[in-house]
């Protein structure tokens, strides 16, 4: 009885090892927060209608860079659309008061930005092999520096924007492979 009861002990411990070493092991060694204004990183809103048809728009952004190390002995992420290594930011009370509070909606939810001419965006590598690091960035629109009936939203005041910086990391990084969380991490440690 002692010895099956030990076998049965064994086989569970090895099933829970086993399944704990299945998920990816991923890792964020860097993370950084700016307000930029700069088209390579950011892109450009084209002007179609007015005296100023053809111009460009370049928008102000809170951008975050991260970087995240596959740990693991095995590759995470598959590149097929929504089976890759994802990444999304979830605001805390703090920062989504603060959002609101300057920009007049959470602009970390992508269904706010509807009518506002502007929108946000991101770069991420969809797989990560063992001891590899990947860049990661997602960025938030936060207007255009000059009135355009295109883009109605205007960049907030340089105190505003400070304050929304200052916030920036009162959130979670979440880190998915195929709609999965893999990672949450508190980015109030990175703060600096």
């Amino acid at each position: 009885m002692r010895k099956c009861f030990l076998f049965i002990s064994l086989f569970f411990v090895l099933f829970f090892l086993n399944a704990c070493s299945s998920n990816p092991s991923l890792e964020l060694v860097d993370a950084k927060v700016d307000i930029v204004k700069d088209e390579n990183l950011l892109g450009a809103i084209g002007i179609t209608e007015g005296e100023k048809k053809g111009d460009k728009l370049i928008p102000t952004a809170l951008f975050y860079e991260f970087t995240i190390k596959n740990t693991g002995n095995k590759t995470a992420g598959i590149e097929e659309v929504d089976k890759g290594i994802e990444i999304k930011i979830e605001p805390k009370d703090k920062l989504k008061a603060v959002s609101e509070d300057v920009m007049g909606f959470n602009i970390y939810n992508p269904e706010d930005y509807n009518g506002s001419g502007v929108g946000f965006g991101h770069s991420f590598f969809s797989v990560l092999k063992p001891d590899e690091k990947g860049e990661y960035t997602l960025n938030y629109d936060l207007g255009v520096s000059e009135k355009n009936s295109q883009v109605p939203l205007l960049v907030p005041s340089k105190e505003e924007l400070e304050k929304l910086r200052e916030y920036a990391f009162d959130a979670f990084l979440v880190v998915t492979i195929e709609n999965e969380e893999i990672v949450r991490v508190d980015l109030n440690k990175y703060k600096n």
